[in-house]
């Protein structure tokens, strides 16, 4: 297979401490959506700097690769996992699935990896639930553009405009990338631009110079900024 995913995990969250542990169905959340990638993806690998976490892995027998705590940027910590893995492995497309993003499929990252037949690198994005959601500037916002029936990103940011159309030209921006190698190794060589240091999306760094392949799907995927997602993802996976 010529696809290696990376999962990147860290202990160190403002808004919602330890949020790697945070239990859903009864496993840390980041040992969840290892299980759910690792069945179709079997070079999946978690990316982390924490000793506890990876005193975990060790425990539970899940691959991971030590980081760099000093990593800037999540597509950092999986620059310095894939040269790692690089040594022993082949591949030439990675997917970055994040460690807080329980709903996440197979079809998903199909998705991604199609699309990154036509772009050096894809995401997703999804309808938003309500207008509180839409509001949240949690939730990274996106707009799309249309070229040749090919949808691509046209912008991402947090915070709604008046020209934002909720689930019309914005939609819910879903973290998870695919990147052909060669171009991801590039990007991390680019300088990171003001845009992204203020609004704090790493994309932006790419957005002004390359096309950004997007894949908008049907279904919301609910990721885990706040304890409040935590508990409506439990209640979700109860029913």
């Amino acid at each position: 297979m010529n696809i290696v995913s990376i999962i990147p995990v860290r202990l160190a969250a403002t808004r919602f401490p330890n949020k790697p542990f945070a239990q859903i169905q009864g496993l840390p959340m980041f040992h969840y959506i290892y299980n759910r990638v690792i069945t179709s993806y079997p070079n999946t690998f978690l990316a982390t700097c924490d000793e506890e976490i990876e005193t975990y892995c060790k425990q539970y027998n899940l691959k991971f690769i030590h980081t760099d705590p000093d990593h800037q940027s999540g597509t950092d910590r999986i620059g310095e996992a894939i040269s790692k893995i690089e040594t022993k492995e082949n591949f030439n497309k990675v997917v970055n699935i994040q460690g807080d993003m329980p709903f996440i499929t197979t079809n998903h990252i199909e998705l991604l990896l199609k699309t990154i037949d036509y772009f050096e690198m894809s995401t997703l994005c999804c309808p938003f639930v309500d207008e509180v959601e839409f509001q949240d500037i949690n939730k990274v916002k996106l707009t799309i553009k249309e070229n040749e029936n090919i949808s691509m990103a046209e912008n991402f940011f947090r915070k709604p405009t008046e020209t934002s159309g909720m689930n019309l030209n914005t939609f819910h921006h879903i973290g998870l990338y695919g990147y052909q190698i060669s171009f991801l190794k590039d990007f991390l060589k680019m300088p990171i631009s003001e845009r992204e240091k203020n609004e704090k999306l790493e994309q932006l760094r790419i957005k002004d110079l390359n096309r950004i392949g997007v894949s908008l799907i049907k279904e919301n995927i609910l990721g885990v900024d706040t304890k409040e997602d935590l508990i409506r993802v439990n209640q979700i996976l109860k029913k």
